[in-house]
């Protein structure tokens, strides 16, 4: 009786995907030409399979392609998350440093000085986010163009 622990350590190898080209060769030589025992049978079958069928034509860069695109989308969801996580922490920073600042003195002479100086700040604020809205709308479109490609371009 022959010792095919060689050849079953070399499938293990194959199915864990560690084998190289030439070690592929040899299982399949193995496989192809010479007397398989009962149990290796059904891998027999397979190796015979694999050798007659034939891998459809641009299917490596089909996949190479949607490995591509998911690896976008994960990355894409991930730096969402680290902005929302900075944002939220750049809150929590801001409210604490706000409440641990020293009371302040009026600066105004007046209630009316005062609600100059207000409004003149709320007039600021509001032009800012304003300009910062605008980007996000921007940034909103942008990324729904590139959606629509990618799943226009997607094989069926």
């Amino acid at each position: 009786m022959k010792d095919y622990s060689h050849i079953e350590a070399l499938l293990e190898r194959y199915y864990d995907a560690q084998t190289s080209e030439a070690e592929e060769q040899r299982l399949k030589d193995f496989f192809l030409h010479e007397e398989v025992p009962a149990h290796l049978q059904a891998e027999k079958e397979m190796f015979l399979q694999l050798q007659t069928t034939d891998v459809p034509k641009g299917l490596e860069e089909r996949l190479s392609q949607s490995i591509d695109r998911w690896g976008k989308k994960h990355r894409t969801l991930r730096l969402q998350w680290i902005g929302s996580i900075a944002a939220s922490l750049l809150l929590l920073f801001g409210a604490g440093w706000y409440l641990q600042e020293p009371p302040r003195k009026d600066t105004c002479a007046t209630p009316e000085e005062a609600y100059m100086e207000a409004q003149k700040a709320l007039v600021l604020f509001s032009t800012t986010l304003n300009k910062g809205m605008k980007q996000m709308d921007v940034l909103q479109e942008t990324t729904e163009r590139v959606e629509k490609i990618f799943t226009y371009n997607e094989p069926n």
